[in-house]
C-alpha cells in the first residue's frame, strides 16, 4: 500500500465527512440534542467502517 499525498488528504476529508454525517443524523432524529456514550459509540463504529472500507480500497488500487 502506498500513502500518496492525496490518499492522506482523501483519508482526512473521508473522517471530516463521516463525523459531520454522523452529527447531521443525530441532529434530523432528535429534537433536543444530548450527546450520549451511544452516540459516541455509534460514532467509533462510522470511523472504524470508514478506516477499514479506505484501506481496503487502497489495497485494491493501484497507484500511478
Amino acid at each position: 500500500m502506498i500513502l500518496t499525498r492525496n490518499r492522506k488528504y482523501a483519508l482526512c476529508i473521508g473522517v471530516l465527512t463521516t463525523i459531520g454525517g454522523w452529527y447531521s443524523l443525530i441532529l434530523m432524529t432528535h429534537n433536543n440534542v444530548k450527546i450520549k456514550r451511544r452516540h459516541y459509540i455509534g460514532l467509533a463504529l462510522a470511523m472504524f467502517a470508514y478506516i477499514m472500507w479506505f484501506f481496503k480500497f487502497c489495497y485494491t488500487v493501484e497507484a500511478n
